[in-house]
């Protein structure tokens, strides 16, 4: 039997509207930075508003479905979810430091390095560390993925998926991220919620920035 989940998918014509509901937040960055008002603090500000702008939109589409974006996160097992995201962490999170390791060999540059967009460490660990990692799981895993699965094999659909995701990221970034993007791929196809991979997303984004930005406090 299939998750309620698998049956519920946005199309492009609702990532369209999601843009749509986006635009007066990138016109406001596009504003600010042609007049030299923007600091990276407060572009870091815009960004969270537009993730939350981002979920509820996607919540908006989802209600006019039927379920609401919680179907996505299946919150009748978000319990038992969180403990598997728990025990499935540190593998996760193993391979991902290989992958930094790798990435910092090929590159030449720190494994951790820190983030240049937000140079403040509260304003990284919120922006980056929490909202960021939901967001890009409601778009790349709920979003893209559940639509795109509907007309490849789920296999196909993960590959594509993790490229998606990793070619909006830095170009340095893109092996370690595509790698990622896999294993968080795989957490939803297995588990058939975001719950468990949005979870783990944050903890391997809040260990990385902590890891980053310790020794500068």
């Amino acid at each position: 039997m299939k998750e309620k989940s698998d049956e519920i998918y946005v199309d492009f014509f609702d990532l369209l509207i999601i843009l749509a509901i986006n635009f007066p937040i990138f016109l406001l960055l596009a504003i600010f930075k042609y007049l030299g008002w923007v600091s990276d603090t407060l572009s870091a500000f815009l960004l969270i508003l537009l993730s939350v702008l981002t979920v509820w939109g996607f919540h908006l589409i989802l209600k006019q479905k039927g379920y609401g974006i919680g179907s996505w996160f299946r919150i009748s097992s978000f319990g038992p979810d969180l403990i598997w995201s728990v025990i499935v962490f540190p593998g996760i999170f193993g391979v991902y430091f290989v992958m930094s390791f790798l990435t910092a060999f090929i590159w030449d540059e720190p494994i951790f390095s820190k983030m240049s967009m937000n140079p403040n460490a509260f304003v990284a660990v919120i922006s980056l560390g929490l909202f960021f990692p939901v967001v890009e799981e409601v778009i790349f895993r709920g979003a893209i993925y559940g639509y795109l699965k509907h007309f490849f094999s789920p296999e196909f659909a993960i590959i594509l998926t993790s490229v998606a995701f990793a070619v909006v990221h830095p170009f340095q970034d893109w092996m370690k991220l595509f790698v990622f993007g896999m294993l968080l791929n795989l957490l939803y196809y297995k588990r058939g919620t975001l719950t468990v991979s949005s979870t783990v997303h944050v903890m391997v984004n809040l260990i990385y920035l902590s890891i980053a930005y310790l020794p500068r406090v």
